[in-house]
């Protein structure tokens, strides 16, 4: 249990970090949320009243804490070290025997604790909390025409669905019966679709018959060439799927654009808890290196800054990767790599001086 979780003095320097990163990870999300509210209130209109914006609003606090936990880990150690050497606590843990090495494997275990925990909630949840969040606001606002629906395509018929607010439910489909030259034999309006058991069942369904030149009305209505789970893979956008889905939809698609933003949320998410590392071990160094007579609030300023200085050199790398400008995993890779050689470089400094 000391292996894992240190002695008296290791415990207090974990605690002190983890309180400051659960401290800045809080005053994020609510200037998070503040930003997003006032955001979503110039879209208000009938159907997506205030309430919709503070809904929509909260939940969209998950994905930007995962998003920022990289930059929300490395003030937290800015600010948790810091405090610490500024009340001596760094000192007087090196009089008891603590190297710098151990004060920062004693600093990065919280970090790790909640890249595991990150880790989790990403691949089982978040995927299908901004699934639903970002489809339910379409559909309040009213916003979504045949071009920012889904479409695809099964045996006998070409399928549109204008959101998907979980992997179970569409709404607003239309399906286009092919028949044998081609030509469009039905069409099938629905207000929504909902799968039990591996079956699409249709809701409020108007069928227009071509052929018969006749117009029916049904309460429910089997979909047998609904969408397969292949199919949302492949139509969804890539931040609703989880890096499993990611590894599949890649093996089952065609298109070379689907393929780059697919591979580009994938090496986002595999790099993510590397950089999350990376910049924990670049804060310490801001700590112990040449800026360590510089106050607290420099320190957090230099972490603020470079912090917004690599997301825009992130964003910079990710639209050029969208646009096919760049390899996607170069667009996630040089970012981390520039954070390495800076840390390295830092961390050389701080020897030099000892």
């Amino acid at each position: 249990m000391i292996f894992i979780f240190g002695d008296l003095v290791e415990r207090n320097i974990s605690k002190r970090v983890l309180f400051s990163t659960l401290i800045v990870a809080i005053a994020i999300a609510l200037l998070d949320l503040l930003f997003t509210f006032i955001s979503e209130i110039s879209d208000l209109n009938n159907s997506y009243v205030l309430i919709d914006a503070l809904i929509y609003s909260l939940n969209s606090v998950p994905g930007s804490i995962y998003a920022y936990l990289s930059y929300i880990c490395l003030l937290g150690v800015l600010i948790g070290l810091g405090s610490l050497k500024e009340e001596g606590e760094l000192i007087a843990s090196r009089v008891l025997g603590k190297s710098n090495i151990r004060i920062i494997i004693a600093s990065l275990k919280p970090t790790f604790l909640i890249i595991v925990l990150g880790l989790i909630f990403q691949e089982l949840y978040l995927p299908s909390i901004s699934q639903s969040n970002e489809e339910t606001r379409l559909i309040k606002q009213n916003k979504i025409s045949t071009e920012d629906g889904y479409w695809f395509v099964s045996e006998s018929s070409i399928n549109f669905f204008a959101s998907s607010p979980n992997k179970k439910k569409v709404t607003d489909v239309s399906i286009y019966k092919l028949g044998d030259q081609n030509n469009i034999k039905q069409i099938i309006k629905s207000d929504s679709a909902s799968r039990l058991n591996d079956q699409w069942i249709l809701s409020n369904v108007q069928v227009n018959d071509f052929e018969d030149n006749a117009v029916n009305y049904l309460d429910f209505m089997n979909w047998y060439e609904g969408p397969k789970d292949s199919d949302m893979r492949r139509i969804l956008s890539p931040k609703y799927l989880s890096l499993r889905e990611i590894n599949q939809a890649l093996s089952d698609e065609e298109s070379q654009l689907r393929k780059n933003k697919l591979l580009l949320e994938y090496w986002k998410k595999i790099f993510h808890p590397i950089t999350t590392v990376l910049l924990t071990l670049l804060a310490a160094s801001f700590i112990f290196g040449s800026v360590r007579d510089n106050s607290l609030g420099k320190r957090i300023l230099i972490g603020i800054l470079f912090a917004f200085s690599l997301n825009t050199i992130q964003s910079l790398f990710q639209s050029m990767a969208s646009v096919s400008l760049l390899n996607p995993f170069n667009s996630v890779f040089f970012p981390m790599l520039i954070v390495l050689i800076i840390t390295i470089v830092l961390w050389n400094l701080k020897t030099q001086e000892s």
